[in-house]
């Protein structure tokens, strides 16, 4: 089992470096006066584009009201775990138990380094209100369709909490699988950020920019450095006996999961 692994077990220095790298002049070209005026510009236009098609109560509207419902966002969550729970989708067999256990492990180094760059963005004054709460013509769904419980407004955006799971999730796969169903995550990821950019919750440049970077820092120091894979073997071990346990039990001793050895 000491093999089996899905994270790096030794530095790369100079990938970690090249990531970090990339990452910060991605992030530092947005907080110029430039690069900022640059995004808003982005940030206007998408705005404009999609939100302008939500101008009155029809079945469009309504479909990207009930994609920005909080219950809704189970659905990327039930994918990400069916990804991580069978095969198919690009994780080997043998290494699925520790790629769900590293995953989890993964979002809480992802959820300190994207409080940290909220924090730095707040202090810098570069996170405010969503484009709902800003530009005009704005169309909200709490006016057009006041039935359904959407999010379509923040006091605080930058960075994307959504984006920055999903993208984290979407290299976690590439990086780990490499083959043509995990770069579907990066699609999947996209496509899940909608909703938000859509309903003017937030920003595109929260989720390209902030969620962009937040995963970038993320997903370096976890395959870049044998940090993750200490702390994801130290809590596989730790788990095994209850691991041990559920594989026992009748029908879900038939998940690829449990049936690893």
């Amino acid at each position: 089992m000491n093999d089996i692994t899905v994270f790096r077990q030794t530095w790369n220095l100079k990938a970690l470096f090249l990531g970090h790298l990339f990452a910060f002049a991605w992030f530092s070209f947005f907080v110029t006066e430039t690069g900022f005026a640059f995004w808003r510009s982005i940030d206007h236009n998408l705005f404009f584009i999609l939100n302008g098609t939500l101008s009155e109560d029809n079945g469009w509207t309504r479909f990207w009201a009930w994609a920005n419902v909080r219950i809704m966002d189970l659905v990327p969550l039930t994918i990400m775990l069916v990804s991580l729970t069978f095969p198919g989708f690009g994780i080997k067999r043998d290494r699925l138990q520790q790629a769900i256990i590293g995953f989890i492990l993964l979002l809480v180094l992802m959820f300190f380094v994207r409080e940290g760059v909220a924090n730095f963005t707040k202090a810098a004054e570069l996170s405010g209100k969503s484009p709902t709460l800003l530009l005009e013509p704005a169309y909200r769904f709490s006016q057009i369709v006041p039935d359904i419980p959407a999010k379509d407004s923040a006091t605080s955006t930058f960075p994307g909490d959504h984006a920055t799971v999903v993208l984290t999730w979407a290299g976690f796969m590439m990086l780990n699988a490499r083959s043509w169903l995990s770069l579907s995550a990066l699609f999947l990821a996209v496509l899940f950020m909608l909703p938000r950019v859509v309903g003017g919750a937030h920003w595109a440049s929260d989720n390209l920019v902030g969620g962009a970077f937040s995963a970038m820092i993320t997903l370096s120091w976890a395959f870049c450095t044998p940090l993750m894979h200490h702390l994801t073997n130290g809590a596989h071990k730790l788990l095994k006996p209850l691991i041990s346990v559920f594989g026992k039990i009748p029908g879900l001793n038939k998940l690829p999961i449990l049936q690893q050895r």
